[in-house]
């Protein structure tokens, strides 16, 4: 693992069994009480949570985050995964090296978006691996209608054509209601506006399917949805919650705030709400 230059960050490859190469950074806090692992959204990648990693920082919290196959640093054709259990598996990579290098430790999960599907599904699958996990504005339903032509289209291209990469529809100002976050997610060069065909329909199986993942979860879930968000469907992430036992689930919802809730304005009490849940859930 290397330091980056004139940052307070390390990064190092993980290797797939199909010999790719993925890429992920380390925050690590000075006396850290426990592990933060991130799965970021569909297209961006680990280098946009800089500023996310130094307030968990502040708070003694050691943050592990990858760069999806596909996106990023990571090796793969941008925008492609063949299944969402792929990328479960990759985020399995992280978690066992987070144990490797700090074995000690509590680890807590962090999804956003798409990466709160993955989180969701690895966290129900998982065999004690981790012992909490957090998402913000998961993808479990779509907040606005995708085209019935453009759903055809990407189901008959999976089968022909699965890595072709098409249009992901986010547009940046949905992003985020500060301007200067969306101006750096266009001119950033690691983020990409494709999603190949089969995820396409790998996303649709999982949000039909994730209802059900809620019941079987056995760890401590918060769920923190954006109740402005023009990109991931509010409403779905309440439903979520709603399945999970009720003893283990907690459900914020932030009224007004876009899509990214680490980046939003009102970031600070954003990261505070989760920081202070997760606290709890070491402490417990």
């Amino acid at each position: 693992m290397r330091l980056e230059p004139n940052r307070e960050v390390a990064h190092g490859f993980l290797r797939t069994p199909e010999g790719l190469r993925l890429f992920y950074r380390v925050w690590e806090a000075e006396s850290p009480v426990a592990v933060c692992l991130l799965a970021h959204g569909l297209g961006e990648h680990s280098g946009r949570y800089e500023d996310f990693a130094r307030e968990l920082r502040k708070r003694s919290l050691t943050l592990f985050a990858l760069d999806h196959r596909g996106h990023g640093c990571s090796e793969g054709t941008r925008g492609h995964a063949r299944s969402l259990a792929e990328l479960v598996e990759d985020l399995d990579r992280l978690v066992d090296e987070a144990k490797r290098q700090l074995p000690a430790l509590p680890r807590v999960l962090i999804g956003h978006s798409l990466g709160g599907l993955i989180a969701l599904n690895y966290a129900a699958r998982q065999n004690g691996s981790i012992g909490a996990v957090a998402v913000s504005s998961p993808a479990l339903r779509l907040r606005f209608q995708v085209p019935w032509a453009k759903k055809a289209l990407a189901h008959g291209l999976a089968r022909l054509l699965p890595a072709l990469p098409i249009p992901n529809g986010i547009n940046p100002s949905d992003l985020c209601r500060d301007p200067e976050v969306a101006r750096r997610y266009q001119s950033d060069p690691l983020v990409h506006h494709v999603v190949s065909a089969r995820l396409v329909v790998a996303m649709e199986k999982a949000m039909a399917e994730a209802p059900a993942w809620g019941e079987r979860l056995k760890i401590p879930c918060l769920v923190m949805a954006a109740g402005a968000d023009k990109i991931c469907d509010p409403a779905a992430a309440r439903e979520f919650s709603q399945r999970v036992p009720a003893s283990l689930v907690s459900f914020r919802r932030y009224e007004g705030l876009y899509h990214e809730l680490f980046n939003e304005p009102e970031r600070l009490q954003v990261i505070g709400d989760l920081c202070r849940w997760m606290e709890g859930v070491i402490r417990s």
